[in-house]
């Protein structure tokens, strides 16, 4: 029974999470509600204390955005899909005790913070089958790397919801958690138009229109070197919702 008292010591809790998803960028500059999206995540959680807990966890999101939503951008027909796959380990720092059994505190308000890796790979918004990094909309060399790193920054408050001694505990939540990016292509969307006649011969027609999607509108060809997003504006994506986990407590030794 030592092995068992010491793995369900009140240290170890598993979890899920289920809420909406968006992104901040080129195309998203507030809380743009139409193009929240369906979000989920599993964790597992390790109690150091009743300050600070360790959480490893698989995210599921989606994010999208559109230049029309934004005003005088309209013009580019611009827009992008993408699903992303994120894998994080976070650190939660409590308020209040919410100790490492059912006899301490019962809620709580926790800062979140960590370092995450995620892949993406944006699609137009209107077409599934146009894969905007694959065709190079901005005339890069290359593509962009599909996996990044990320800084997961949240605010949450968590209580306690059925804790009786020597049993388990459900621990029911909500958190808001951003992503800081140190990349701008979550859009597709990050510096310059590219030269329409150079991108049709070199990377064919559908790159230059939907690199210049304005075309696709009977909109005016963009001379190279004009801006087609903000480079100063780095991308975010963000979790909004509810988590529901399951505390593990010490059994007794009959």
């Amino acid at each position: 029974m030592v092995g068992a008292q010491k793995y369900f010591s009140g240290h170890n809790e598993f979890g899920l999470s289920l809420g909406v998803s968006n992104y901040f960028g080129d195309f998203g500059q507030s809380f743009n509600v139409p193009h929240f999206k369906p979000a989920a995540g599993v964790y597992q959680k390790y109690n150091f204390s009743r300050f600070f807990t360790l959480r490893n966890q698989v995210s599921f999101l989606s994010i999208e955005g559109s230049s029309k939503d934004v005003k005088g951008l309209a013009y580019q027909n611009l827009s992008f899909k993408s699903k992303i796959y994120e894998l994080s380990s976070m650190v939660e720092c409590n308020f209040h005790p919410f100790g490492t059994n059912t006899n301490d505190g019962k809620a709580t308000p926790y800062l979140l913070l960590g370092i995450s890796a995620f892949w993406f790979n944006p699609y137009r918004l209107e077409n599934n089958d146009i894969n905007l990094r694959s065709i190079r909309t901005e005339q890069q060399k290359r593509s962009y790397s599909q996996l990044q790193p990320a800084i997961p920054i949240g605010l949450g408050i968590k209580t306690m919801i059925n804790s009786k001694k020597n049993a388990g505990a459900l621990i029911l939540g909500f958190e808001a958690v951003f992503r800081k990016t140190f990349t701008d292509y979550l859009d597709d969307t990050k510096s310059e138009y590219g030269d329409f006649a150079t991108m049709t011969r070199d990377q064919g027609i559908g790159a230059a229109e939907y690199g210049q999607a304005q075309v696709l509108e009977n909109g005016p060809k963009m001379a190279k070197g004009t801006m087609r997003g903000d480079i100063h504006l780095k991308d975010w994506y963000y979790f909004m919702g509810l988590n529901l986990s399951y505390r593990l407590t010490p059994q007794v030794c009959r």
